[in-house]
């Protein structure tokens, strides 16, 4: 008898350090700021090119990408269909970018920060007025992404996030049987963030522009927020249906702000 109430006690108190755990706030990784050598020269996309110089304050971004599980309890509470991931631990994905803004404000709030984004929206528009001063949880710049998976002021110059093999940092087209997997598993990059290559792409804030980098060809970007309109938003690090030459830090991606094909996720960034 005194064994089965141990045993019930020594669960209930497994079970309940596990759900404290995963009310935790996001854990984040600070940036200390720096300069990036932003795109890639060498690259046959054009929209990676000129390679150039941009300055980077510090800021925080999570360890890891946002989980299913936690993506979970802001769709119950605001009455949207939870994702349906077999693993709480999985990636989230089919998150379109105004969902991804909105989680942001959510966890801001639950957490007392800030609001970094005021959305209007009705019918048929959904736009959003984003407050950079604020102190809360919100999507990285293109260049703050960039920066923060080259490995910031300690980079190695990987091509990939954290190496030079795709099989040790990365989930992609050759090891992940096409579904996503758990967060973390895989080497992280020099910085100690987790699958900013591959397992499934990342909102970023910005517009995307195809030749948006000619910009600072001659004149180093200080702090870029991308275009000030467009149609697309930016997206990056590839996904676990990409071969090689999709998973370079550098590569360029780009869908509709309601585009949730299933491939793209949320990678949180605050402000210091």
């Amino acid at each position: 008898m005194k064994v089965i109430t141990y045993l019930t006690a020594f669960l209930l108190l497994v079970n309940f350090g596990f759900a404290q755990d995963e009310d935790k706030e996001p854990e984040m990784i600070l940036i200390e700021g720096g300069i990036l050598n932003m795109g890639n020269d060498y690259s046959e996309n054009k929209d990676e090119r000129p390679e150039h110089k941009v300055s980077i304050n510090g800021f925080y971004i999570s360890k890891y990408e946002t989980t299913a599980g936690e993506y979970t309890k802001f769709c119950k509470v605001v009455g949207k269909k939870p994702p349906t991931a077999k693993n709480p631990r999985f990636p989230v994905t089919s998150v379109n970018w105004q969902d991804a803004v909105m989680y942001c404000n959510w966890l801001s709030n639950k957490y007392d920060y800030e609001r970094c984004y005021k959305i209007f929206r009705d019918s048929s528009k959904f736009r959003v007025v984003f407050d950079k001063t604020k102190n809360g949880f919100r999507l990285p710049s293109e260049a703050e992404w960039e920066f923060a998976a080259k490995g910031g002021n300690k980079t190695k110059h990987y091509p990939f996030s954290g190496g030079y093999k795709t099989a040790d940092v990365s989930w992609n087209n050759l090891n992940s049987v096409h579904i996503e997997r758990e967060v973390g598993t895989k080497k992280p990059n020099e910085l100690g963030i987790y699958d900013m290559t591959g397992n499934c792409m990342e909102w970023c804030w910005d517009w995307y522009k195809n030749d948006y980098y000619k910009e600072f060809e001659d004149k180093p970007a200080d702090n870029p927020w991308g275009p000030p309109s467009g149609i697309r938003k930016v997206s990056r690090g590839g996904h676990r249906m990409c071969k090689d030459d999709m998973l370079r830090v550098t590569r360029r991606f780009n869908l509709e702000k309601d585009d949730n094909a299933g491939l793209t996720g949320i990678r949180l960034a605050r402000n210091m």
